[in-house]
C-alpha cells in the first residue's frame, strides 16, 4: 500500500508538471503577440499622423515635405512604406514634386483606387493596395497578402481639403510580416529555452522532494517486511509525527497479541497438564481395563493432546515468520521412511528450492506430518508431495484405495468426528482442518491419478 500511495503521488506530480508548464507558455506566447501586434499599430500610427502632417497638393500634385518622415521610408527594403491611393483622376496624370513623389501612371494596378503617391521604400516591392470601403476618418489595422507575400496594414480614409477642392484619400502605411514574426520569434525560442530548463528543474526538485518526503514511508515499509519476514519482533525506527503515532499503535498491538497468546498457551499447558496427572492415575487403576472406561479415557488423552497443539500454533497471527519448505519436507519423508520400511515407500516430492511458507513451523509440519503419515498408512508403494507457491498449494497423493466420493464430503461436514475412517486416512485430519482454516485456507479431497486419494491445501498470499 505504501508504493502504491507513493506511486500515486509521483503521477500527480508529473501531471500537474504536465499540464502547468505548457499552459504557462501558450498564456506567455499568445500574450507576447498580443502586446507586439498592439505596438505595431501604435508605431503605424505614428507615420500616419507624420505623413499627414507633411501632406499637400500642388497643382493637382501629391507633395510631402520629407521632414518629420521616419528614415525607414527612404531605404529600399526597409519593411516599411506608405501609399497613398484616390478613386478620383488626381493622380491620373500627374507626377509628384520632389525625391517621394512618383507619378501615379507609371504603375499599372487593377485596383479602382490608384496609386497617388508611394514612398522611395516601396519600390522594390511587388504590393497592390487593397480597395477600401472606409468612411473618412475611420482606420483600421489588419493583415494583408499580396504577390504571396503577408503585410501588416494600417490604412485612413479621409477628405483632403486642398482650398479649391476636397479630393478622397486612402493612406496606406505598410508593414512587412517579417518585421512583426521576428521578434516574435526570438522571444518565442528565448521562452521555450527557458521553460524547457524551469520544467528540467522543477522535475528534479519534484524527484527530490518525492524521495525525501516518502522515505521515512519507505522505511516504515521495510520494517513491516521485516515483521512479516520474522527478522524483528517490533517497529524500532525513527520516523516523523506523522508516523510516530502510528508506529507507537502498532508496536502496542504487537505487544498485546503475543501476550495474551502467550497468556493463552501457558492456561492450556496448565489445564492440560492438570488434567493429565488424573488421568493417568485412572489409567492404572483395575476399571481402566474395561472397554467402555478405556475408551473414554483414550479420548480424553486424545482431546488433551489436540487442544495443547492447537495452542502451540501460530495460525491466524498478525506477523507471520517465512521460512524455506524443502528442508522440512525432507525431514519428514527420512523419518516416514524409516516407519515405514517394509512397505518400500517410494516418496516423489515436487518442490521448488525456494519454496516458502508464510507462519509457524510446527503448524506446517503438523499439517504435512499428518496427511503424509495418512498417505504412507494407505498406499500401497507410492507417494507423492507436489508444492507449487503464489499462491502456496501443496498437493498430497497415494496409490491407495481412496476415499469414497461420499466419505469426502464427511470430512468437511461441522460436528462429524473425522478419525473414524479406515485406510489410515482420518487420523489427525481434524487437526489439518482446524490449522488450515486458521491460515484463512481451504482443502479439497479429490482422486488422484496414482488411483487412491489427493489431499490438496491452498493458502492464500
Amino acid at each position: 500500500m505504501t508504493l502504491s500511495l507513493k506511486l500515486r503521488q509521483g503521477l500527480v506530480s508529473i501531471v500537474l508538471l504536465m499540464l502547468l508548464l505548457p499552459s504557462s507558455f501558450v498564456a506567455i506566447d499568445q500574450a507576447f503577440f498580443t502586446q507586439l501586434l498592439t505596438n505595431a499599430e501604435q508605431k503605424l500610427e505614428v507615420h500616419m499622423y507624420a505623413i499627414l502632417s507633411d501632406l499637400k497638393i500642388n497643382d493637382g500634385k501629391i507633395e510631402l515635405s520629407n521632414n518629420t518622415l521616419s528614415p525607414d521610408f527612404f531605404r529600399p527594403d526597409s519593411g516599411l512604406s506608405a501609399y497613398i491611393t484616390s478613386n478620383d483622376s488626381i493622380g491620373s496624370g500627374g507626377a509628384a514634386s520632389d525625391s517621394m513623389s512618383v507619378n501615379s501612371s507609371s504603375f499599372e494596378s487593377n485596383n479602382t483606387d490608384s496609386i497617388v503617391w508611394q514612398s522611395d521604400s516601396s519600390l522594390s516591392q511587388k504590393f497592390s493596395p487593397p480597395d477600401t470601403t472606409l468612411v473618412p476618418g475611420e482606420h483600421l489595422f489588419y493583415p494583408y497578402v499580396s504577390d504571396a507575400q503577408e503585410y501588416w496594414l494600417l490604412s485612413i480614409a479621409l477628405l483632403f481639403d486642398s482650398g479649391e477642392q476636397t479630393r478622397p484619400l486612402t493612406i496606406h502605411i505598410v508593414q512587412t510580416d517579417a518585421m512583426l514574426t521576428a521578434p516574435y520569434l526570438s522571444f518565442r525560442n528565448t521562452l521555450l529555452t527557458w521553460f524547457v530548463w524551469i520544467g528540467a528543474a522543477l522535475v528534479l526538485f519534484s524527484v527530490l522532494a518525492y524521495y525525501w518526503t516518502t522515505k521515512p514511508l519507505s522505511k516504515l515499509d521495510q520494517e513491516i517486511r521485516k515483521l512479516e519476514g520474522g527478522e524483528q519482533d517490533h517497529l524500532n525506527g525513527n520516523y516523523p509525527a506523522e508516523l510516530t503515532t502510528i508506529k507507537e499503535d502498532l508496536n502496542l498491538l504487537l505487544a498485546n497479541q503475543n501476550r495474551q497468546k502467550q497468556r493463552y498457551r501457558n492456561h492450556l499447558s496448565d489445564l492440560a497438564h492438570a488434567l493429565k496427572t488424573p488421568v493417568a492415575v485412572l489409567n492404572t487403576s483395575v476399571l481402566s481395563q474395561q472397554p467402555e472406561l478405556k475408551e473414554q479415557l483414550d479420548r480424553i488423552s486424545a482431546m488433551i493432546d489436540h487442544q495443547l497443539k492447537r495452542a502451540s500454533s501460530s495460525g491466524q497471527d498478525i506477523w507471520k515468520k517465512q521460512f524455506e519448505i524443502m528442508p522440512h519436507i525432507d525431514k519428514l519423508c527420512n523419518a516416514l521412511q524409516k516407519i515405514y520400511r517394509d512397505k518400500d515407500l517410494d516418496i516423489q516430492i515436487d518442490c521448488p528450492a525456494n519454496a516458502t511458507f508464510r507462519g509457524d513451523e510446527t503448524d506446517l509440519m503438523e499439517m504435512l506430518g499428518n496427511l503424509l503419515d495418512n498417505a504412507c498408512k494407505a498406499c500401497r508403494h507410492r507417494v507423492k508431495l507436489t508444492v507449487s507457491q503464489n499462491p502456496l498449494n501443496l498437493i498430497i497423493e497415494d496409490d491407495g484405495p481412496g476415499i469414497a466420493k461420499d466419505d469426502r464430503k464427511k470430512l468437511f461436514a461441522r460436528g462429524t468426528r473425522l478419525d473414524t475412517y479406515k485406510d489410515g486416512h482420518g487420523v489427525g485430519l481434524s487437526i489439518v482442518a482446524e490449522l488450515v482454516s486458521s491460515y484463512s485456507g481451504g482443502m479439497q479431497v479429490t482422486e488422484s491419478p496414482l488411483g487412491g486419494a489427493k489431499f490438496e491445501l491452498i493458502f492464500p498470499e
